[in-house]
């Protein structure tokens, strides 16, 4: 009997070696348990998920985005893309109010530009339509003080000689000469509707 214990702490002991178990202990009593095995990856399983999802989700709000302007871009048959913005017009005219809501209609604004080459884009395509285009930049709010529509000042201007000079007194809106410079002109005008997207 003695022998068929002894025997049996043998096998326990041997087949400790493949799979982690207690050392057996003396008078056949329980041994000690084994070591703990690594933890699993679990959480940073998880945490990589999410963040894969995040990426997935941010991709697709530029990829709707992009797919957004490529369809503005389409409406329109002429245009040029400088950095970031689209210059677009489909050739019509209004006076400033209706050039503005025109562009907002198609989910841009009224073209505004921010340094010389957009307002080379913006001159080139008014050429190309013989017309001279309004820009998104008034003095509505200040006589004098020229601004974007969003109410920021404005830091590039190209103004041509003499200009803004406010002749006649109603001069609040700003066109765009064929040569690229700028004059203040009357909002109730017409001039060629041209977007930024």
């Amino acid at each position: 009997m003695d022998r068929d214990k002894g025997l049996e702490a043998r096998e326990r002991v041997n087949s400790c070696s493949v799979i982690p178990c207690g050392i057996p202990g003396s008078n056949d009593l329980p041994g000690r348990d084994g070591k703990e095995g690594p933890k699993g990856e679990k959480g940073n399983q998880e945490m990589d998920l999410k963040t894969h999802i995040s990426d997935l989700q941010a991709q697709l709000k530029a990829l709707k985005a992009l797919s957004s302007k490529t369809q503005k871009v389409l409406l329109y048959p002429s245009g040029m893309i400088i950095g970031e913005k689209i210059f677009k017009t489909d050739g019509s005219e209004g006076n400033f109010e209706i050039s503005q809501a025109a562009c907002s209609r198609s989910g841009g604004l009224l073209a505004s530009p921010r340094n010389s080459e957009e307002n080379s884009a913006i001159q080139q395509i008014a050429e190309r339509q013989n017309k001279r285009p309004f820009l998104g930049i008034n003095d509505r709010l200040t006589e004098g003080t020229f601004m974007y529509l969003s109410g920021e000042a404005i830091r590039y201007t190209n103004w041509s000689t003499r200009e803004p000079n406010d002749s006649g007194g109603e001069k609040d809106c700003v066109e765009v000469y064929s040569d690229g410079k700028w004059n203040d002109k009357s909002c109730e005008k017409k001039c060629l509707i041209m977007c930024e997207y």
